[in-house]
């Protein structure tokens, strides 16, 4: 069954990897049949147009011709190709004086920044003056798409005789001077190397407003769309058909984990005691292995969403008239996109650090000597160290997101650090039973006093230790309760499976049977199932035979010893009591039974009992008739 699921899942991934492969092979067809859109041929390529006399003309390419650029591809080209300005600077830091500098814009792309000084009144503002340049720079455009040609486009400055700062013209039209602000933000000290750098971006940014508004580009970019859409969905369908199989996976070993959680029974008990401590190990691989599925699936889910937002947005890029959208979405999902990618990388680096720390101490108790009770005791305190230190490197991840975040949102972190400590102190006040918790916390786990796994009375409340922290321990009790308890008040702890355990057996025997028989028959019983090739191996000593404890009017007490592996003296309990049971009953050994004595007085009552037959354990004595009512009296006392 097993390798026909195998054969299934391995087809279905074929199948699954051809449709994907036809999908890229068709989204690469596009891309190939699709001419390139060029303004105009180098061949038919114009003369260089005539500038002003500037120190410098407008930039030219080799063979004297204005450089026109091709249809250019998002999907292809470079991410700062396609991608706007807000998602390059989507995670960078935020200025506080934002407001000095300002970005310049066409159909959705960044061209250059500008910069003014923000402690002038009477100057316009980096942000007014970049609206008015994007306005004028868009009237520009417009007019150029509608009477212009790409021949006769002439994009260049001249050098102001007053200011001596060179001022930006298109087709004889000022567009804007270039100040030492300018320059500056970019880290250049000549303005006219800077005014070189807004020219060139300028012309390349008009020849693609009219190139991209043509007909063919157009129908390329609807082109480009399919395929992207085409290769989207498949790769999302190829993601979440992974995303199921590790579900089915992480599933299945989930519940292969618990059927070998289980209590074992005397027909397999042998096997589980003598590889107990490599079962151990494989439980805990185990989980990891299903930590690392959880991961991987949770991992491929964000991928898919951000395979699709993604997408939408290199879709919305390819199109000029809702590029301009682009900015718009990314200045939106600027703050949500910091927070959940922050709470996404922090939930990914705890489960990195805990299977970090989960496979540390697997080596560790691979290093350590392989000895059956002291290998089961160590991984019992290692499993709950590694609880509790994956517990508190959580609480710091968490804590240095918190930091980030509050960052990102404008919170000053230097003051709220600095007053940390105040604040703590006078915390500390408030929560002095969370102190207590986590300090006795820490003393019951170096000091070894309990672990995860081991069996604890705690006061009235007793269970097995499911849980541990710093803080709390909780326990599962017999019925299935869970009980929480605070580490500081955890006084006295009684641990019932540390090391060692043992069964303290109180056998009553009936006062008519041979004591010394049955004192014989219940050491032969222990002694046999200690040699017991199932039983033998959960039984670290021979048994202790301390005699008889007790005798009363139920016969007499036998008390046996016997020392088991931790958390195997319920096990072993209970098949002695079923094979001493067996031995009593073919040696006719009674067990104790409480004995009564009836007296009965007068002749109607004693005719009336011995009429009745009375027999067994009770016994009947006769008292000399005495000159009294023909009506008996009976008084049944306990022998004592």
């Amino acid at each position: 069954m097993k390798n026909f699921h195998r054969s299934i899942w391995r087809r279905s991934l074929r199948r699954r990897l051809a449709w994907s492969l036809v999908g890229l092979l068709l989204g690469l067809g596009c891309w190939a049949i699709a001419p390139p859109v060029t303004a105009q041929s180098e061949a038919d390529a114009p003369p260089p147009p005539t500038a002003a006399p500037t120190e410098a003309n407008s930039p030219t390419s080799e063979g004297g011709s204005l450089m026109v650029p091709n249809a250019q591809n998002p999907v292809i080209n470079p991410l700062k190709t396609w991608t706007p300005y807000q998602i390059r600077e989507l995670f960078a830091e935020n200025d506080n004086q934002a407001s000095d500098t300002a970005a310049i814009h066409l159909d959705g792309r960044t061209l250059f920044e500008v910069a003014a000084p923000i402690s002038e009144e009477d100057t316009l503002n980096a942000l007014e003056r970049a609206s008015a340049i994007e306005t004028e720079l868009e009237r520009m455009a417009a007019e150029f798409l509608r009477t212009g040609n790409p021949d006769t486009l002439e994009v260049y400055y001249e050098v102001d005789e007053e200011s001596n700062q060179p001022v930006i013209y298109v087709n004889g039209q000022m567009l804007m001077t270039v100040t030492y602000l300018d320059a500056r933000i970019n880290g250049i000290n000549s303005l006219t190397l800077r005014a070189q750098q807004i020219v060139r971006s300028v012309e390349t940014a008009l020849l693609q407003y009219h190139q991209e508004r043509q007909s063919a580009f157009l129908w390329q970019q609807v082109r480009w769309t399919l395929a992207t859409l085409l290769i989207t969905l498949l790769a999302s369908f190829a993601i979440s058909h992974f995303a199921r199989q590790l579900s089915v996976q992480r599933q299945a070993l989930k519940q292969g984990n618990s059927l070998a959680g289980r209590s074992p029974t005397p027909e397999n008990l042998a096997l589980a005691s003598s590889g107990q401590v490599n079962h151990m190990r494989t439980t805990l691989l185990t989980k990891q292995r299903i930590n690392s599925l959880g991961i991987v699936r949770d991992g491929l889910k964000i991928v898919q969403i951000f395979l699709w937002i993604t997408s939408g947005l290199v879709v919305l890029g390819f199109f000029p008239y809702t590029r301009w959208l682009q900015p718009l979405i990314v200045d939106l999902m600027r703050l949500p996109v910091r927070l959940v990618l922050a709470g996404v990388v922090a939930y990914v680096v705890i489960q990195l650090a805990s299977l970090w720390i989960d496979r540390l101490f697997l080596i560790f108790q691979g290093r350590t000597e392989v000895h059956l009770e002291r290998s089961q005791r160590l991984i019992l305190r290692l499993s709950t160290f590694s609880q509790v230190i994956k517990g508190v490197v959580a609480v710091v991840i968490v804590g240095i997101t918190t930091l980030v975040i509050l960052s990102w949102l404008g919170v000053r972190i230097g003051p709220l650090v600095a007053g940390a400590g105040l604040i703590g102190f006078a915390i500390s006040f408030a929560s002095q039973s969370l102190i207590k918790d986590i300090i006795n916390g820490f003393l019951v786990l170096v000091e070894d006093q309990y672990g995860v796994g081991d069996v604890i009375t705690v006061g009235a409340m007793s269970g097995f230790v499911e849980t541990m922290n710093l803080r709390i321990t909780q326990l599962r009790a017999t019925d299935g309760q869970l009980i929480t308890i605070p580490n500081s008040q955890i006084n006295i702890v009684q641990n019932l499976s540390k090391e060692w355990s043992r069964v303290d057996l109180m056998i009553p025997v009936g006062l008519t049977a041979d004591i010394n028989q049955a004192l014989q028959l219940v050491e032969d019983e222990a002694t046999l199932m200690q040699r017991d090739e199932i039983w033998g191996s959960l039984i670290l000593e021979p048994p202790l035979l301390l005699g008889v404890d007790d005798l009363n009017h139920a016969g007499a007490t036998i008390r046996i010893w016997i020392k088991t592996q931790p958390l195997k003296q319920w096990d072993v309990a209970r098949e002695y009591r079923r094979r001493l049971k067996l031995a009593f009953e073919a040696a006719q050994i009674p067990l104790g039974i409480p004995q009564q004595v009836v007296q009965v007085s007068g002749p109607y009552a004693l005719s009336r009992f011995a009429h009745n037959g009375l027999h067994g354990q009770e016994e009947i004595e006769a008292i000399a008739p005495a000159p009294a009512p023909p009506t008996g009296s009976l008084n049944v006392t306990p022998d004592v």
